[in-house]
């Protein structure tokens, strides 16, 4: 296994602007080379399943397939689009939970989605079930440009990336971690905050390259899908197994970690 740990979130499965084949060639890589596999929140985008194209079901399958390994852990942390832990838990077949730890004796990671140090969605929640039915009419109809640039340009409204941002640290010191990382605001990013490294690990509805958080040797480093290698030389339904060959990756923010 070349990682202890790999961390993606916010994939929208039934999104119009879901990366799904890109998604999917990362799960076949990512369940051969990796000990632990999360999916920080937002797995789907709402429980409308009958918005799930056949890639996005294929998705599913490999998650499915490998919940059952003894050499792999499959971990979901519930967001806000996800619905009932029990409903998803038995669709995806996955632990279900609000937070999580990645713990090893080098390393202590803390997961969150980050939707519970967003204000807007918290005090506004009416408002935003309007918001993303409007907005899943603008995919239907501008699944790209418009639909993200709308997505982008709400996101920086609400502050969401800044407040989730110090809302994660402050919880994450409170509990004593060094280390936390959410989603939510489909915005990745690595940086130290007052001596408590934080990283987001982005959205898959973006255009590709798509985010991904790895850890291993006690460190967690922010990267990128397709690898940069791979996307050169290897066709798109062929970049699954190119990637499992290459340890060259696109530009990567490394969180190096502190004494605890």
């Amino acid at each position: 296994m070349r990682y202890d740990c790999l961390i993606i979130s916010d994939l929208h499965l039934g999104s119009e602007v879901c990366q799904a084949s890109l998604l999917e060639d990362f799960l076949k890589w990512a369940v051969e080379n990796t000990r632990e596999l999360v999916i920080n929140g937002d797995i789907f985008d709402d429980l409308n399943f009958k918005r799930l194209s056949k890639r996005h079901f294929a998705c599913l399958k490999i998650l499915r397939r490998n919940s059952d390994r003894d050499d792999l852990r499959l971990v979901w942390v519930r967001g806000n689009h996800d619905g009932p832990a029990e409903v998803v838990g038995h669709v995806v077949g996955v632990e279900v939970l609000d937070e999580y730890i990645f713990r090893n004796d080098r390393f202590a990671l803390l997961v969150l989605h980050g939707d519970q140090f967003d204000r807007f969605v918290n005090n506004y929640g009416w408002l935003t079930e309007i918001a993303c039915g409007l907005f899943y009419y603008i995919q239907r109809w501008a699944p790209h440009h418009a639909a993200r640039y709308i997505r982008r340009v709400s996101k920086q409204w609400q502050r969401s990336s800044v407040s989730i941002r110090d809302g994660a640290v402050a919880y994450a010191r409170s509990k004593g971690f060094r280390h936390v990382t959410c989603g939510h605001t489909h915005l990745p990013i690595a940086e130290d905050v007052g001596g408590v490294q934080y990283v987001n690990s982005g959205t898959w509805t973006e255009h590709p390259p798509c985010p991904f958080i790895s850890v291993r040797d006690g460190e967690a480093r922010l990267e990128y899908w397709p690898f940069a290698t791979e996307e050169a030389e290897a066709p798109t339904h062929d970049r699954g197994d190119a990637a499992a060959t290459t340890s060259a990756v696109a530009p990567s923010a490394s969180l190096m970690p502190s004494a605890s």
